[in-house]
């Protein structure tokens, strides 16, 4: 892998990973936050598909991970408790 895309890569997750830790903070105090939890879902999912077209499979894996749990919450299968928040945070973190 090319050293210069691993350093983009690096920085512009390392914002992603900011703004998610700022916006589950947020999910966590309004759980019914339709939009919140959608920008949330966004976010993983490209930290998932750059992890996919870098080979990062390991890494993949985890944002899938979040991203399923979190699509369960969009679609009304899984409530968003401080419970299923922190299985996010988990593969957040």
């Amino acid at each position: 892998m090319d050293d210069e895309i691993l350093q983009e890569f690096l920085a512009e997750s390392w914002e992603n990973l900011s703004q998610l830790d700022t916006e589950i903070v947020a999910l966590e105090k309004e759980p019914t936050n339709a939009d919140l939890l959608a920008s949330i879902f966004r976010t993983i999912h490209t930290i998932k598909g750059t992890c996919g077209f870098l080979g990062l499979t390991e890494l993949g894996s985890v944002a899938h991970s979040g991203e399923n749990v979190l699509g369960k919450m969009r679609d009304g299968e899984l409530a968003v408790t401080p419970d299923a928040i922190s299985i996010v945070l988990e593969s957040v973190d």
